[in-house]
């Protein structure tokens, strides 16, 4: 595959609409992680898969931008196609194959079209598996190492009025974006949400709202 540090122009373009709109975001979310040193910042929503792909594969666009290496992570159980949406990838193996056959997590990085930026992506399973492997293999002892190669992990949770296992999903994460449907969230599971994160000890980055 071709890799570029530029868009290309396929139909998976970034809209550069968003890339202007989410930069300050980025450069928020680059200067916190470095003055705290986190390296895993988790994307979540009540209720906005959408807007929750699409800030984070926009970010970490953004990032590459800022000489910075990203590696981003779909767990999103709900969207398995996700990251199809933005990314040109080279078919490596999936996510829950992966780590039920390997220790490695690397084995499941695949590239993309943009330089400095790759994706681990999610298959569809059942649920029932999907948490099984989420309790039993350890998946943050294998994020683990892939920050030695990556300044950055982003993780794109799924929806959290979706998914009752959402304490797996946290306990990943070092820092958080939670992304808002604008004008159209249910505030009181917004706030809900945001504060279970102060049970896990989590660093808020705050709420980016998707206008579209």
């Amino acid at each position: 595959m071709k890799r570029t540090d530029a868009m290309t122009g396929e139909g998976r373009d970034l809209d550069a609409r968003a890339l202007d709109a989410l930069y300050n975001s980025a450069k928020s979310i680059l200067n916190t992680s470095e003055k705290r040193g986190l390296g895993t910042v988790l994307f979540s929503s009540v209720n906005d898969a959408e807007g929750t792909f699409k800030a984070a594969s926009h970010i970490s666009y953004i990032l590459t931008q800022l000489e910075k290496k990203v590696l981003l992570v779909n767990l999103d159980l709900g969207h398995v196609d996700g990251l199809g949406t933005y990314f040109e990838t080279d078919g490596a193996k999936t996510l829950v194959e992966t780590v039920s056959n390997s220790y490695y997590l690397s084995e499941a990085i695949q590239q993309t079209q943009y330089e400095n930026l790759d994706v681990i992506a999610l298959e569809e399973v059942g649920e029932p598996e999907f948490i099984e492997v989420l309790n039993t293999r350890d998946i943050k002892s294998k994020l683990n190492p892939l920050k030695n190669y990556y300044d950055l992990v982003l993780i794109i949770g799924p929806e959290a009025e979706k998914f009752e296992h959402y304490s797996n999903i946290f306990e990943l994460a070092d820092g958080t974006v939670t992304v808002s449907k604008d004008k159209t969230s249910d505030y009181k599971a917004l706030k809900r949400h945001i504060d279970k994160l102060g049970l896990f000890n989590i660093v808020s980055f705050g709420i980016i709202r998707n206008s579209k």
